[in-house]
């Protein structure tokens, strides 16, 4: 019974200790090891954040600039038609990279914070 209490504190401590997190400074093994961790979680929410949102909103406001008057309702609705399809597909590859830039660089300065874990458009 007394081995059995001992392993339970013994697995509650480690436990503890694995999902606290890291308070440190950036940069070396704990740095490299954060910036891993959030790219295999950046990469994906890049691909998703910026193919779904953020490149087909440039792109139909780009294009709707393009086309002479981006408050224009015709210039909007063209561009709109034009660049949302564009914006995702181009989207996936760019959100890629950025994801992954957002993770090395946030990672490593930040590891295993709620900040390099969230690919936001304000980055950009």
């Amino acid at each position: 019974m007394k081995n059995q209490v001992l392993s339970l504190f013994a697995a509650a401590a480690l436990t503890t200790i694995a999902v606290a997190p890291a308070m440190a400074d950036g940069g070396g093994p704990v740095g490299m090891l954060g910036a891993a961790t959030a790219t295999v979680i950046d990469t994906p929410e890049g691909m998703v954040v910026d193919s779904l949102y953020g490149c087909p909103k440039k792109a139909s406001k780009g294009l709707a600039e393009a086309f002479g008057d981006e408050n224009g309702w015709k210039q909007q609705i063209v561009g709109a038609l034009i660049g949302i399809p564009t914006g995702m597909v181009f989207g996936v590859p760019y959100g890629a990279f950025h994801g992954m830039h957002h993770a090395w660089t946030t990672g490593w300065e930040k590891p295993f914070s709620g900040e390099s874990f969230i690919v936001c458009d304000s980055d950009k």
